[in-house]
C-alpha cells in the first residue's frame, strides 16, 4: 500500500535504520509512524534480530520491553519555594506572631515615622509611577489622620493647666489610643472641623496625648481612666483639677460643637480669680504685712468702692438708660434695613466661612457667609430664623471671650474675626 510505503520511507529517514528494522517497528505499531518512532526511541534505537533463519526460539528476537519498569522511574524533583525580594527589604523586621505583651501603639508610631523617613524603593520590574503614587497615597493617609497641631498645647499636663488658669480658660483634654480607630476618626473628622477648631482655640486650652506616652499614662492614672474606655475627651477646671465634663469614644463634629458651645455658654471661670494681674491680699491677712504693690492695689480698690457708695450712682443709672435707648433706636433702624437676606453662598465658594448661632431656646442655626459680608447680615439672618427677634431686643455674643458683638453695617465678618465662630443670641 502506498501509505505503508510512505510510512516506511519516513521511518527510515527519521531513524536511519534499514528497511527490515523499520518494517518490524511499523508492524508492531500497526503502521503508525508516530508510535513506531516513539517505540524506537524508547528502546534505545536498537534493531531486532534477523527474522529469517531457522525460526528456532533461540534465534527469535523477543518483542521490545517497555521503556521504563517500575524500578527505573526516577524520583520527582524536590519542591522548592522562593520569593523575589528587592535589596531594600533586607532590613525589614520579621513579623512575630503571638508575641505576648506586644505594644502595638508604639509600633504604629514607629512605623509611621519610618515610612515618612524611608527612602523610596525602586520596583524590580520598573513602575516608577506606581511607586510615586503609592508614596503619595501614604502621605495623604498620614495627613488625613494627623493630630490638630495648630490648636494643641505643646507641653506637659501641668503646664497646660497652668496656662489655662492664667488665661481664664477651661482645659480640654483628649487622650487617644493608637490601636483604637475612633481616635483616628476624631483627628480626621472632628478636630479638623473649622468650627470645632475655632471654638477650641477661642475658649479652651487643648491638650492631646496618647496612652502609650508617659504623659498620657500619668493622666490616666491620675484620673483612674481605663485604657478600654479610650479615647476620652474631658473638660478640666484648671484651678481645682476637677473634671467637669467627660465623653468617651468618637464624637462627630456637630456633636462636639454643641457640647463645647453649651459648656462655654453656661460655665465661665471667675475672671477676677483667673485673669487679674495683681490680686488683692486676702481678707484674713493684715494689710501691713502686704507688699507695697499689694497695698497700692488695695488702696485703689477701696477708693473705687468708696466712689461707688457716693452720689455718683445716679450718673451710672442715667448712662445705662441712655445706652438702652440708643440700643432700642438701633433695633428699630435694623428692622427697617435688614429685611432682604441674600442667597446663601454654596459650599466650596472662595472665601466662604461658616457661623453657628445658638438661639435662646437652644436651637442651632448655621449659615454660610462670605468673609467680606457685613456684620449686619448676621442680624438679618437671626430675624429671618427667629420671628420673635423682629419685635424683641436681643444681643449677639461670642462664646469666648464672652462679649457682645456691636451691630455694624460697615465692618465685615473678617474684620471682627468671626470666621467659623460659635455665637449666642441673648434676649435683653
Amino acid at each position: 500500500m502506498a501509505e505503508n510505503h510512505d510510512a516506511l520511507a519516513s521511518f527510515m529517514g527519521i531513524t536511519g535504520v534499514d528497511s527490515t528494522t523499520a518494517t518490524q517497528y511499523l508492524e508492531l505499531t500497526n503502521w503508525s509512524l508516530d508510535e513506531a518512532v516513539n517505540l524506537f526511541m524508547e528502546s534505545g534505537g536498537q534493531g531486532f534480530g534477523g527474522a529469517g533463519g531457522s525460526g528456532s526460539a533461540g534465534s527469535a528476537m523477543p518483542p521490545p520491553a517497555p521503556a521504563y519498569s517500575e524500578d527505573d522511574i526516577r524520583a520527582p524533583d524536590p519542591s522548592r519555594r522562593q520569593r523575589l525580594f528587592n535589596d531594600a527589604f533586607e532590613n525589614v523586621p520579621i513579623r512575630r506572631l503571638h508575641e505576648q505583651y506586644r505594644d502595638f501603639a508604639a509600633e504604629s508610631i514607629a512605623a509611621i515615622n519610618a515610612a515618612s523617613n524611608a527612602p523610596r524603593i525602586t520596583p524590580a520590574f520598573g513602575g516608577a509611577q506606581e511607586e510615586t503614587d503609592a508614596a503619595d497615597r501614604a502621605r495623604d493617609l498620614g495627613s488625613l489622620f494627623q493630630p490638630p497641631v495648630n490648636i494643641m498645647f505643646k507641653g506637659t499636663y501641668a503646664e497646660a493647666r497652668a496656662l489655662a488658669k492664667n488665661e481664664g480658660k477651661y482645659l480640654l483634654v483628649n487622650i487617644q489610643d493608637e490601636i483604637v480607630f475612633a481616635s483616628h476618626m476624631l483627628n480626621r473628622d472632628t478636630w479638623s472641623d473649622d468650627v470645632v477648631q475655632n471654638i477650641v482655640a477661642s475658649g479652651y486650652v487643648f491638650w492631646q496625648n496618647y496612652w502609650v506616652s508617659e504623659h498620657g499614662k500619668k493622666f490616666c492614672n491620675l484620673y483612674q481612666i481605663d485604657r478600654d474606655s479610650l479615647p476620652i475627651i474631658a473638660i478640666v477646671d484648671p484651678k481645682t483639677g476637677k473634671v467637669r465634663q467627660q465623653w468617651t469614644g468618637f464624637l462627630e463634629a456637630s456633636a462636639m460643637i454643641e457640647k463645647l458651645s453649651d459648656f462655654a455658654f453656661s460655665n465661665t471661670l471667675d475672671a477676677d480669680d483667673a485673669m487679674t494681674d495683681a490680686p488683692a491680699p486676702s481678707m484674713g491677712r493684715d494689710i501691713n504685712d502686704a507688699t507695697e504693690d499689694e497695698q497700692l492695689a488695695a488702696a485703689i480698690a477701696a477708693s473705687m468702692e468708696g466712689a461707688g457708695d457716693g452720689g455718683d450712682s445716679p450718673d451710672y443709672e442715667s448712662y445705662d438708660d441712655d445706652e438702652t435707648k440708643e440700643e432700642e433706636v438701633a433695633e428699630e433702624a435694623e428692622d427697617e434695613e435688614m429685611v432682604e437676606l441674600p442667597e446663601e453662598p454654596a459650599d466650596g465658594t472662595p472665601d466662604v466661612t461658616r457661623v453657628q448661632i445658638r438661639a435662646p431656646d437652644g436651637a442651632r442655626l448655621t449659615r454660610r457667609l462670605l468673609k467680606s459680608d457685613s456684620i449686619a447680615l448676621l442680624w438679618a439672618f437671626i430675624k429671618h430664623q427667629i420671628p420673635e427677634a423682629r419685635q424683641r431686643a436681643f444681643e449677639l455674643r461670642t462664646s469666648f471671650p464672652p462679649a457682645a458683638i456691636a451691630f455694624s453695617d460697615t465692618e465685615t465678618i473678617a474684620d471682627r474675626k468671626l470666621e467659623n465662630a460659635s455665637l449666642m443670641v441673648k434676649w435683653l
